[in-house]
């Protein structure tokens, strides 16, 4: 595409102005219906910088395109950091293939040079993942999520496709069920451990949970600012999960549920807290999936995304990963973490890289999903 080709847009920093054509424009992007409070919560409410991280490109106009980033306070090795994650990027279908994407991104990246931001980091597709690399952004791992599909029948193309669904719902949905009912185990008869659920956020108990025992690799920094803005969203539901044992406080995982367009109901296990711990930390999770599981047995959809949860813990629950079979062969929802210093060269965070996979420990807290 000839490069002038972007002449004729307008390119600049989101205004107040300009909210009802970014939703317009989400609205056809990405086929759904998000209202003012969802923008103002995610982009216009962040408590990590002082202005709407969010550029959009014009025309006639009308907004045809937009660069939205979540800003997070990133945590490594003791000290913070600020990074930017792009997210819900937008371009009319209409005027696509005219490097509207790609002037977007460097305009972002060239606004924030000199400034506090240190990184980006996010989690493209397979579609959007060259842009990115062609844009200086490094491949770090791919995040792996695990999904229990209690009831595949239900499940839109947006998840998987919608022949293997039907094949999947007729053939083997009853016996699905009946695996995963075997798959809510007991917990341990010996266990002293109690499950304790709180509508909304226990915000108290998982900052104390989490500053117990932070990992060393780079996460965001969970304090209570963090989690009452990052799980403030409008479109999900959510809850506290707390485990107690011997008259103290163990673990904790936040539950978030929506309902979509589609009418498919999808349950996320979106934070664990602490991220790390032995086997009296392994046994609070046992039974914390345990209690998860039993309360969400309507959902059609549960997942969990990062590696803090072992691996054989969620398989005994019934999860699988979608990076194999069966759920490789249609899982529409692969994706990998990359990142890119703002400057281009600095990629070294204290004694920790930005492209080494062991330096990062993440959950859905840190990854935009929605």
């Amino acid at each position: 595409m000839d490069s002038t080709a972007i002449t004729d847009y307008q390119i600049r920093q989101y205004r107040p102005a300009d909210q009802d054509g970014v939703l317009a424009l989400d609205s056809i992007v990405w086929d759904r219906d998000r209202g003012g409070d969802w923008l103002e919560w995610k982009y216009r409410q962040n408590p990590y910088v002082d202005h709407t991280p969010l550029f959009v490109v014009r025309k006639d106009g009308e907004v045809v395109g937009a660069r939205p980033f979540m800003a997070f306070e990133m945590r490594t090795n003791g000290g913070t950091v600020l990074a930017l994650q792009p997210s819900d990027t937008m371009v009319h279908p209409e005027h696509r293939r005219r490097g509207i994407f790609t002037r977007m991104t460097e305009h972002a990246i060239e606004y924030y040079q000199g400034t506090d931001v240190d990184f980006f980091f996010n989690f493209p597709n397979e579609a959007s993942l060259p842009g990115y690399e062609k844009l200086g952004w490094r491949q770090i791992d791919d995040k792996r999520t695990y999904y229990r599909v209690q009831h595949p029948e239900s499940l839109a193309p947006e998840y998987v496709n919608s022949d293997v669904a039907r094949v999947l719902g007729v053939l083997f949905g009853p016996l699905l069920r009946n695996y995963y009912d075997r798959r809510v185990a007991s917990p341990d008869p010996d266990s002293d451990v109690h499950i304790e659920v709180t509508p909304g956020l226990a915000v108290d108990e998982l900052v104390d949970l989490y500053d117990r025992r932070p990992p060393d690799a780079i996460h965001a920094h969970r304090t209570g600012q963090f989690y009452e803005w990052r799980f403030g969203s409008p479109v999900w539901s959510r809850s506290t999960y707390v485990a107690e044992a011997g008259g103290d406080t163990t673990a904790a995982l936040i539950v978030r549920t929506r309902r979509t367009s589609d009418a498919v109901t999808i349950t996320q296990i979106v934070d664990i807290v602490p991220m790390t711990g032995g086997k009296a930390w392994e046994t609070a999770l046992a039974n914390l999936l345990d209690a998860v599981l039993d309360d969400h047995r309507s959902s059609d959809l549960v997942a969990i995304s990062g590696t803090v949860v072992p691996a054989e813990l969620l398989k005994t629950y019934g999860f699988r990963p979608d990076d194999r079979l069966p759920l490789s062969s249609f899982s529409g929802h692969r994706c990998t973490l990359v990142s890119r210093p703002v400057d281009g060269v600095s990629w070294r965070l204290d004694d920790r890289t930005l492209d080494d996979a062991e330096n990062w420990a993440l959950t859905y807290a840190e990854r935009d999903t929605t």
